[in-house]
């Protein structure tokens, strides 16, 4: 397991007769109180049966929970980790424990299964890595990550493609419709080669927009599986988010028109921002 953006924890636990290791979900400079204020009372921790619980240290405060060593090492941890039935639910758990943190304070969020060995160990890491994590909870504060992702119809957007063709006197269809259909046929052959790249390009005025209402934006890598023509992320003051969703929604009917649809996600913690982009 490792904390995003680092390199590996060490995993070593002093002594068989510790059972337990330290999970952690996030960093902020919030939650204050003996137990973490502003989170439901009856909201669980990745593993039900145990509690949340804050860790200061260093001018941070860690959310943390404690998991049994045995489901996350050796054997028995390579089987559960590799077990969607298992690790389903607990990732749905760490997820909703970061969305109701943003929801009250800025939060620098760790991935699921983030562990460490003891309370000690998380200590040296929040000292080691204190200015980096202060700085982005800093930039963090008062704003959430947005989403806006773009799926491609091929079929529409080659149309499109062979309109603009014939609009900009590239392409002149034949008189002759037997003729005119092995031509077309050709050119569309010859338009896929670059279609992401075309539809990229029709999206950039809106990118540029978005960027313009945002913080910060990072191009996600389009996750495997995923017909997506382009996967963005934005960083978004909290005041701006109306403006923000409403770009989107101005855009929709234009970028219809080049086989694009956009879906637009969130608030998030800023997962995208925090560690290494991808």
């Amino acid at each position: 397991m490792t904390l995003a953006g680092s390199v590996p924890v060490p995993a070593t636990i002093a002594g068989p007769e510790v059972r337990d290791a330290v999970y952690l979900y996030c960093f902020t400079h919030d939650l204050a109180g003996p137990r973490p204020r502003g989170l439901p009372p009856d909201l669980p921790a990745v593993d039900e049966d145990r509690s949340l619980q804050l860790h200061r240290h260093a001018g941070l405060i860690a959310l943390v929970s404690a998991v049994r060593r045995a489901d996350y090492e050796g054997e028995q941890g390579n089987a559960h980790l590799a077990d969607i039935a298992w690790v389903g639910p607990r990732a749905l758990r760490h997820q909703a424990v970061l969305v109701a943190a943003h929801r009250v304070a800025a939060v620098f969020p760790l991935p699921f299964g983030t562990l460490f060995s003891s309370r000690a160990a998380l200590e040296r890491e929040m000292e080691r890595r204190q200015h980096e994590i202060d700085t982005a909870l800093r930039r963090l504060a008062g704003c959430s990550e947005w989403a806006v992702q773009g799926t491609l119809d091929h079929a529409a957007a080659l149309d499109a493609r062979v309109r603009e063709a014939i609009a900009e006197g590239r392409y002149v269809p034949s008189a002759m419709p037997g003729r005119r259909h092995l031509e077309e046929q050709r050119l569309r052959r010859g338009l896929e080669a670059d279609l992401g790249d075309w539809a990229r390009a029709a999206a950039a005025s809106l990118a540029q927009a978005l960027r313009r209402a945002s913080t910060d934006f990072v191009e996600r890598r389009v996750p495997t599986g995923q017909a997506l023509a382009f996967n963005w992320a934005f960083l978004v003051p909290n005041p701006s988010v109306d403006a923000f969703q409403s770009t989107v929604t101005a855009a929709l009917p234009e970028l219809a028109r080049y086989g694009l649809s956009v879906v637009c996600k969130g608030p998030w913690p800023g997962y995208s921002f925090t560690g290494p982009r991808a």
